[in-house]
Formats: C-alpha cells, sequence, structure tokens
C-alpha cells in the first residue's frame, strides 16, 4: 500500500473514530492534523528518492552518450592516422555506450514520469493539507454542533468530501503498480535472451563497425587534412 493511500485511511479512520467519540474534538483534529503531517513527511521523502533515481538514470544516459561521442572521434583520429585496427577498437567501443545509452533511454523517461506524477500529487497532498488546517476552527465547531444534536449523518457530506480528495492517490498508486509490473516483466524478457540472439547481436556490431569504418575512411580519402 502506498503512502498516499496510508494518509487517506488515516484520514477517514480518525475522521470516523472522532465522529463517534467526538470525546475532545480539538484535541481529535489536531492529532489528525498531526499524523497527516508524519505521512505527508515520509510521503515526501519518497518522492525525494523518485526524483534522485531519475537523476542518477539521467545523469548515466548522459555519460554513456558523451562517451559515444569520445570514443566515435577517437576512430575519427585513428583513421585519419591510418591506423584502421585501432579505429574498430574505437568503434566496437562506441557501439558499447551507444547501447547502453539506448537501455537506458525508456528506463529513464519511465522514471521522469513517474517522479512528476509523484511530485504533483505531493503537492495536491501538501495543499489540502494546508486547507485542512485552514479549516481546522470550523471543523472542530461542526463536530461540537453534531455532537449536541447527535446527528451523525449530518457531516456525511464532509466526510464524502475527504474521501474524494483522497481518490485520486488511489489511482496513482494503481499506475505505479502497473508500471512497476512492466519494468518487472522487461527485465525478466531480458534475462531470457539465448546465445543465438547474442550471436546475432554481435554480429550485427560487426556489421555495423566495418560499415561505419569503410565510411570514415572513404570520408577521411576525401579530406586528407
Amino acid at each position: 500500500m502506498s503512502i498516499f493511500s496510508r494518509v487517506s485511511d488515516i484520514i477517514n479512520a480518525n475522521v470516523s473514530d472522532m465522529l463517534d467519540r467526538a470525546e475532545d474534538p480539538e484535541k481529535m483534529v489536531k492529532m489528525l492534523i498531526f499524523e497527516m503531517e508524519e505521512q505527508i513527511s515520509l510521503a515526501r521523502a519518497g518522492v525525494v528518492k523518485a526524483i534522485a533515481g531519475e537523476k542518477k538514470l539521467e545523469l548515466n544516459l548522459t555519460k554513456n552518450r558523451d562517451e559515444a561521442a569520445s570514443w566515435h572521434a577517437k576512430a575519427e583520429a585513428a583513421v585519419t592516422r591510418g591506423d584502421e585496427e585501432l579505429a574498430r577498437k574505437c568503434l566496437a567501443r562506441k557501439k558499447e555506450h551507444q547501447r547502453i545509452a539506448e537501455s537506458l533511454q525508456p528506463q529513464w523517461e519511465r522514471a521522469n514520469q513517474t517522479s512528476g506524477t509523484l511530485k504533483s500529487d505531493l503537492r495536491r497532498l501538501e495543499e489540502k493539507l494546508d486547507e485542512a488546517i485552514r479549516r481546522r476552527d470550523s471543523l472542530i465547531a461542526r463536530q461540537m454542533a453534531a455532537e449536541a444534536q447527535k446527528e451523525v449523518q449530518s457531516v456525511a457530506p464532509a466526510l464524502n468530501r475527504v474521501q474524494r480528495h483522497f481518490d485520486k492517490f488511489d489511482r496513482m498508486e494503481r499506475r505505479i503498480e502497473d508500471m512497476e509490473a512492466e519494468a518487472a516483466a522487461t527485465a525478466e524478457l531480458s534475462s531470457a535472451a539465448t546465445e543465438l540472439c547474442r550471436e546475432v547481436e554481435r554480429k550485427q556490431q560487426d556489421a555495423e563497425v566495418e560499415s561505419e569504418l569503410a565510411a570514415l575512411r572513404a570520408s577521411c580519402q576525401k579530406d586528407p587534412s
């Protein structure tokens, strides 16, 4: 269960308890807000971790792209010097970094989307907490009126509003679970690659290297400088 769902549970449970007992409305509302603040703090820490993971993926992606560009430049220099064997090695290294970058790209995109969703939901949750704090005195007064009148149903609309405020977080949790399932499935498929597939990939890489080497050779012959 996500942090956001736990926040919703705490709110619903405490409001229900407050309505049932109403021994000290002011104390109960303060306790509710305190627990909401604690859970929001935990949610914020989780969002920070998600953003940090996304930034780490982005840095790794950028690093491999830069490495690919660097090895390409080294291959060009080697061809210019007439050292084609070294150029082949440089191009092969370039391909390695390209493959890593290509595999990191969709991971980073998913992480970026997830962190964006989490940040947006966290902001909405914090706004609702601010609203609850602003409405604290009003809630206390309403609860005391409910106790006096013994009409629990009179506050049912307030409960419904609270529930609607946090339904969005349940939907967000389901989306995250779908993303996690997709990531797990992708990892499982990747680990099941056969030796034949790897051999085909190596052959294809060799062909690409030779093709790019030929292009570099032709380019350098046209431009001796």
